[in-house]
């Protein structure tokens, strides 16, 4: 019984002391919980728990807090707190809550919540999924932070910071922070958009703004900025260029202090960057108004003069030379009364007051200034009131009126003699008033027109004088006035005095006349003028139809080229008529621009000359195509003073004296082409007949030579000799026959041309005991043409047959062959020679080589000398000759 006692005091002690440590502990975890619960009031921080299955949310009271609501009385459940969230951030906190579900993301989330007050804050929650043991999410704690304070702190900061980025962009103002001691340089976005540069397209260094730098300014900024490194003192302001990112050059002020580190040191600049292009701008600008003004002041044909205190303290050029001084100097310090005449003193001196204080902005009058040499001028004075130095003045524009009184003056006097020219005009002028037509003054011959004396005559109504020679006339009269105002030269009839019907050309004119609107009429009488013109017109119609019966052409042209008269002969080939041709130039009928140009030539210079001219022969195109000759005259029309005012024309036709003479002209080419073709057969029958006929006879002679020398040859070798002479013989009686009939020599090229020449050469040197040589390229064949290489035989033909017969010789070479650039013929004896200049001796074949020689377009030499033989020299350019190709 004990023992279960004591067991049971034991237990109970137990118990005792299990319920004193669970009172303990629940003491601490309450004020633990105190503690935590005033440290989420201190942080503003709530924590929660959600049951996922159960749905029950268990919430701490700095939550509720947050939220607003009173935790005894509203408590929150899932839906509520959905419910709380700004309808705007819903899907993002419960797209945050599935994820961390499904496990793809943590749940960390900033969102905004509203109160029932309507009151909005910003949280910032946590929380952590809690999974079983199958993994399944079972329960999310997590914890609530009001952020409101720390969000509109933020975006007062961000706001604070974009209005202070906008400030400094508005005012233009950059930002650099240079450290001295490391040359590390920061700067800012609105320093480099300032060039035209993005955040990221300069480096931020000291180089980079070294190398944007004026040439011009580098020097002077790099030394002022040095110095402020040095003296780390004051306040470093520079004024310099920096390149634009476009090219361009933009000034810059720059401001700079020394910032002092939390370890006492100075070694970074804080400054400031502005663009003051446009002050920079804007002071050359007012400089140079101010030069304009200055010099406009200086070169003002007003003289101009300050006054401050009664005493010149400015004068311009002009001033001082309308005063008599030769420099302004000499009139500053004087009073303004040393300048004006006495009798003015008093007056200015009294607007001069007024102006001075204010009463009147601009003072303008009339005064007389004197000269230093006491001359008195009458000038026109503008005074104003300035500010000079500080003091009030007044500023004086003088101007010298002097030509203007005199002009004034002059028109006075204009007046009384136009008054007179007014009185005693011959044509009749009436003034009247434009509403009642009543006279206000007429002159001597209206007066005279209208039948009554002046003074009787002003102030009738001029429609009720019988002066109109019809009432028509006077009505279209009145309706010109109304219609159009002005008239001029309206032709009416009017009656006279006498009661003749003359006819009048009346000018009318609109005027003020005392302050009344009045017309000024002038009548001129043409009556006789008239009568003069249709006469001249009878006359002109005479000339006209004296001038169109003309068959010559008959014209006159302006300046221009313009037709001011023509008659019918020249409108006729132009195909138009003579009203058509008036006012238009050849150029607007004639599609040949040579003879138009030819034609204004002409004219320019009897224009410029002033003299006649004459033009044996003109071409002319009429409008069918058909081709004329004229023979033109040309001479200047004048006038009184001598200056050219038209061109008058007069034309021949001599297009049938011109085919006459083109026929004559043509039969004088065929006599001369006649002529030249028997020069040509001339020497044709020179060159080839006679020289065959010589051949034929040196052949002959050559036999008779050896019968008489050696008897006893052969019959055979005798009539090969005679053989031979009867055929050059044969070929002699072939040519005359060729040239009786008119046919040409057969046509020689290439290398029958050498295998001819070849073969000529032969033929004349077989007869002869001369020796001959024959040195002939055969490629130069290719280089002649058919004519070319006939001249060339014949030329070689009298060469040899000269040599053959006059020489004496023993040996002759004849060569042809291609030098560079040219082709060389030479025939060579060592014969007795002559002299070339004895033209017995070189006779017609000598003369004919040489015009061969020419006509070839080659060199042509003969060199012989006494028992030295004789050279005939022949070049040919190959790159001048018609050669065959």
């Amino acid at each position: 019984m004990n023992t279960t006692l004591s067991l049971v005091d034991v237990l109970r002690q137990q118990v005792a002391h299990l319920v004193h440590e669970l009172a303990e502990r629940d003491s601490v975890l309450h004020e633990r919980t105190r503690h935590l619960r005033v440290a989420q009031a201190l942080a503003h921080l709530g924590s929660w728990e959600w049951e996922i299955e159960g749905g029950a949310v268990r919430c701490s009271s700095e939550l509720y807090r947050i939220f607003g609501r009173e935790s005894e009385a509203d408590l929150l459940t899932f839906d509520g707190f959905v419910a709380a969230v700004f309808p705007e951030d819903r899907e993002l906190v419960m797209a945050s809550i599935n994820h961390a579900l499904g496990g793809r993301a943590s749940y960390d989330v900033e969102y905004r919540i509203v109160r029932a007050n309507g009151e909005v804050r910003t949280i910032h929650s946590c929380a952590e999924v809690l999974r079983d043991d199958k993994g399944k999410p079972c329960r999310m704690s997590g914890s609530v932070l009001d952020v409101t304070e720390r969000t509109r702190i933020a975006e007062t900061l961000r706001s604070s910071q974009e209005k202070l980025r906008q400030a400094l962009q508005a005012s233009g103002i950059g930002l650099w922070d240079w450290n001295t001691h490391t040359n590390e340089m920061v700067l800012s976005e609105e320093w480099k958009r300032q060039l035209g540069y993005e955040k990221t397209e300069l480096s931020d260094s000291c180089e980079t703004w070294e190398g944007l730098l004026h040439p011009e300014d580098h020097d002077r900024v790099m030394v002022c900025l040095q110095d402020a490194v040095c003296t780390r003192h004051g306040e470093y302001r520079q004024e310099y260029r920096l390149r634009h990112k476009d090219g361009t050059y933009r000034w810059i002020e720059s401001r700079a202090a020394l910032v002092t580190e939390a370890d006492g040191r100075r070694i970074r600049f804080l400054g400031s960057h502005m663009d003051i292009t446009d002050r920079k701008r804007m002071e050359q600008s007012v400089r140079e108004s101010e030069d304009r003004y200055r010099t406009l002041v200086d070169l003002s044909p007003s003289g101009v003069f300050v006054f401050c205190e009664g005493r010149a303290v400015y004068v311009n050029h002009r001033g001082a030379l309308l005063l008599g001084a030769t420099d302004p100097q000499e009139l500053l310090g004087r009073s303004m009364f040393d300048f004006l005449h006495p009798d003015y003193h008093e007056d200015v001196r009294e607007n001069a007051r007024r102006v001075l204080a204010g009463n009147v902005s601009v003072h303008s009058a009339e005064r007389i200034y004197l000269r230093n040499d006491g001359i008195s001028i009458p000038v026109q004075m503008e005074v104003a009131r300035i500010v000079w130095n500080g003091t009030p003045a007044i500023i004086v524009l003088i101007s010298d009126v002097t030509e203007r009184k005199q002009a004034e003056e002059a028109l006075r006097a204009s007046e009384e003699r136009f008054a007179k020219a007014f009185k005693t005009s011959p044509h009749p002028i009436l003034i009247s008033e434009l509403e009642t037509g009543r006279l206000v003054e007429v002159n001597d011959a209206a007066s005279q027109l209208l039948g009554h004396r002046t003074e009787e005559s002003e102030g009738q109504i001029l429609s009720e004088l019988q002066v109109w020679g019809s009432a028509e006339e006077q009505v279209r009269f009145r309706e010109r006035l109304k219609q159009v105002g002005p008239v001029r030269d309206l032709e009416v009839n009017l009656r006279a005095r006498n009661g003749d019907v003359r006819r009048f050309l009346l000018s009318s004119e609109l005027i003020e006349l005392n302050g009344r609107p009045c017309r000024v009429t002038v009548a001129d009488d043409v009556t006789d003028r008239k009568r003069a013109e249709d006469e001249l017109r009878r006359s002109h119609a005479l000339l006209r139809q004296v001038i169109d019966g003309s068959p010559n052409f008959i014209f006159a042209k302006d300046r221009e080229g313009r037709f001011t008269m023509a008659n019918k002969a020249i409108a006729d080939c132009y195909g138009t008529t003579v009203d058509d041709l008036i006012g238009q130039t050849d150029a607007d009928f004639n599609p040949h621009w040579d003879e138009v140009e030819f034609s204004r030539e002409k004219d320019l210079q009897v224009m410029t000359s002033l003299q006649e001219c004459f033009i044996a022969e003109e071409k002319f195109t009429d409008w069918s195509g058909k081709t004329r000759w004229l023979q033109t005259i040309k001479r200047p029309i004048v006038d009184d003073q001598g200056r050219f005012h038209m061109v008058l024309g007069a034309a021949t036709d001599i297009t049938e004296r011109k085919r006459m003479e083109e026929m004559l002209l043509q039969h004088e080419q065929d006599l001369n082409a006649a002529l030249q073709e028997r020069e040509r057969i001339s020497q044709d029958l020179h060159d080839d007949v006679l020289q065959s006929v010589y051949a034929a006879g040196l052949g002959l002679e050559a036999c008779k030579s050896m019968m008489k020398r050696q008897p006893e040859l052969t019959a055979d070798h005798l009539m090969a000799t005679l053989e031979q002479a009867i055929r050059q013989l044969n070929q002699v009686i072939e040519k005359i026959r060729n040239f009786i009939s008119g046919l040409e020599s057969c046509a020689i090229q290439g290398v029958d041309f050498i295998a001819d020449l070849r073969a000529m050469i032969q033929a004349m040197c077989e007869a002869s005991s001369i020796q001959c040589r024959v040195r002939i390229d055969d490629r130069v064949g290719q280089y002649f043409s058919p004519e070319l290489a006939l001249d060339l035989i014949n030329i070689v033909r009298e060469a040899l047959s000269n040599a053959l017969r006059h020489s004496h010789a023993t040996h002759i070479t004849v060569s042809l062959r291609q030098l560079l650039g040219s082709v060389r013929l030479t025939v060579t004896d060592n014969g007795i020679g002559f002299n070339p200049k004895s033209v017995q001796a070189g006779g017609h074949g000598l003369e004919n080589m040489a015009t061969r020689a020419h006509k070839a377009g080659g060199v042509f030499a003969v060199r012989s000398e006494s028992r030295r033989g004789t050279r005939v020299l022949l070049d040919l350019p190959i790159d001048s000759t018609d050669y065959s190709k």
